[in-house]
């Protein structure tokens, strides 16, 4: 794999030498033209396997779209890519803008396969950019029934929600560790300096992770098999379990197939999903399984998930009694709703708005927290509410004594003061994303619960949400995933953007829209914009 990557690069750097020096455009047009293989892949499993998993049951309706729009994005891109050549140097704000670019890039290409097979209306423009978001950063949130895809996208969704995954792998080594902003690995330092740990050369860290990513895939897969769901549709769905995305090929998710066994791989999937990559690497890589244990964060992230349960479990809801509360059934009921929030996977069995309103404002609670950092999930990850938890408890003890001078503690580690006010300065862009685009999706036709959960779960990569019945007892959404649906264009450009920005960190995306504004700014600060005297006029 590591050799696969370097010729690639090598490659790109002989076909890259055009006259204009930008290493972000390349980066946009490298996504680009990677797209073509893809949608020439899905294409041929449309054609020959189409027909198993589409409702429809025809073979090859989406191929000749597929590979129409892939071959003329790869024109496009490659031709771009014969004009430009790398830059010398780059520099931190240009590797958190290529990150932004690259993942537009990548949305901008899926949307085009979602116009060309006729998945959206031509002129649904904000649906399509909408859809595109959902695949690229692993979200369920979505306008269109599984049931209604043909085979081609019903593989591209699947496999992009994938790819999303691997492509986090990539930024977790490279682009994190500018940030600072990834979390604490087990032993209380940085998670992404963890993951650099594994191998001398970053190069050889990525293959580590991604064949872990791929071999947990698998083994999803091979579990849904014996579970007795139908080879491909395991296959697909194991492509959106191990990445935390959602997407089902059913109308109903994973309750279409009514099993107890189906719904218990899909926990397992789910729970590794949102467990640290460093950390479940070197514990298998070391043979030692007393890793996890001697991790703060896995064993929170396995108390949240055990208490919550629980409290789901025994919250009372509609039409479900205390006799049926400690049946096999129920609890297991319970324990798929919590692991598919926590892990931000978005599977469902039942409704979220079916549960008791105490068990969806818990759910609501662990939609921001997530999984483990380093992790595939979304939200603010566990370590830090550790860190947070920490941070909150010293400012108390100065309160009592001022002159108190102490360092924060994780396990055996001391955690920087670096380290705690960028994850502050996350979360506190986080909380004043979310005000704006619950605004936002209010005014595009969403009530006040439906937008603040809605813009909550799309931020934290999860995508159901909560519904708000009015005083006849019916919702404002039907289900849900319905959320999307009943927004308007402008809501589903914000909740497309918010989805991009849980997943490639709300720091990158400011970071990035601070170096797109610069020259207007610089040009304000500067006085270009003023208006100037006529020359040789005095003014006394």
């Amino acid at each position: 794999m590591v050799r696969a990557v370097r010729a690639a690069d090598g490659l790109l750097h002989r076909w890259a030498r055009g006259p204009y020096e930008s290493t972000l455009a390349i980066t946009a047009l490298v996504v680009l033209a990677a797209a073509a293989p893809v949608f020439a892949a899905c294409a041929v499993f449309d054609w020959l396997f189409g027909g198993r998993v589409a409702a429809s049951g025809e073979f090859g309706t989406d191929s000749v779209p597929l590979l129409l729009a892939g071959a003329a994005i790869a024109l496009f891109a490659l031709g771009l890519l014969r004009l430009c050549r790398f830059e010398r140097r780059i520099t931190e704000r240009q590797t958190l803008t290529a990150l932004v670019l690259g993942s537009f890039a990548a949305v901008a290409a899926v949307a085009v396969a979602h116009l060309a097979t006729g998945a959206v209306e031509p002129s649904a423009l904000a649906t399509a950019f909408a859809e595109a978001a959902a695949t690229i950063t692993g979200t369920n949130s979505t306008t269109i029934a599984g049931s209604d895809l043909g085979g081609g996208m019903l593989a591209l969704r699947a496999v992009g929600q994938w790819l999303g995954g691997a492509a986090f792998i990539v930024v977790l080594v490279r682009v994190l560790p500018h940030l600072g902003v990834g979390g604490l690995d087990t032993d209380g330092g940085v998670a992404t300096r963890s993951a650099r740990r594994l191998a001398p050369r970053s190069a050889g860290t990525m293959g580590r992770l991604l064949l872990l990513y791929g071999a947990l895939t698998v083994l999803v897969a091979v579990g849904f098999a014996l579970a007795g769901m139908p080879l491909l549709q395991s296959g697909l769905h194991a492509l959106t379990t191990a990445s935390t995305g959602g997407f089902s090929t059913q109308a109903d998710s994973l309750g279409a197939f009514d099993s107890a066994a189906i719904e218990w791989v899909a926990i397992f999937g789910m729970v590794a999903g949102g467990v640290s990559l460093p950390l479940m690497f070197l514990a298998i890589r070391r043979r030692d399984p007393a890793r996890f244990i001697r991790s703060y964060e896995f064993r929170l992230y396995i108390t949240l998930i055990v208490f919550a349960t629980v409290a789901v479990a025994l919250l009372p809801r509609d039409g479900v009694g205390w006799t049926h509360l400690l049946r096999p059934d129920h609890i297991r009921e319970s324990l798929f709703a919590v692991v598919s929030v926590i892990s931000t996977t978005g599977f469902e069995t039942t409704s979220l708005v079916d549960l008791s309103t105490g068990s969806q404002a818990l759910l609501m609670v662990l939609m921001l927290i997530g999984g483990m950092s380093a992790s595939m999930a979304g939200g603010f990850k566990v370590v830090r509410l550790l860190t947070l938890a920490s941070f909150i408890g010293r400012e108390l003890r100065r309160a009592i004594y001022p002159s108190l001078a102490e360092r924060l503690r994780l396990g055996r580690s001391t955690i920087s003061e670096t380290t705690i006010s960028r994850i502050t300065g996350e979360l506190l862009l986080a909380a004043l994303l979310i005000i704006p685009a619950s605004i936002v999706l209010g005014a595009s036709g969403l009530n006040i619960v439906d937008a603040l959960t809605y813009a909550v779960s799309t931020l934290s990569n999860v995508g159901p949400a909560m519904a708000l019945a009015d005083s006849t007892g019916h919702l404002a959404v039907e289900g849900s995933n319905g959320h999307l649906d009943a927004a308007n264009w402008l809501g589903r450009i914000t909740a497309g953007l918010l989805m991009m920005c849980g997943r490639m960190s709300v720091t990158a995306a400011a970071v990035a829209l601070s170096v797109a504004a610069y020259p207007a700014v610089a040009a304000v600060r500067h006085g270009q914009w003023r208006r100037r005297r006529p020359h040789g006029v005095r003014v006394r």
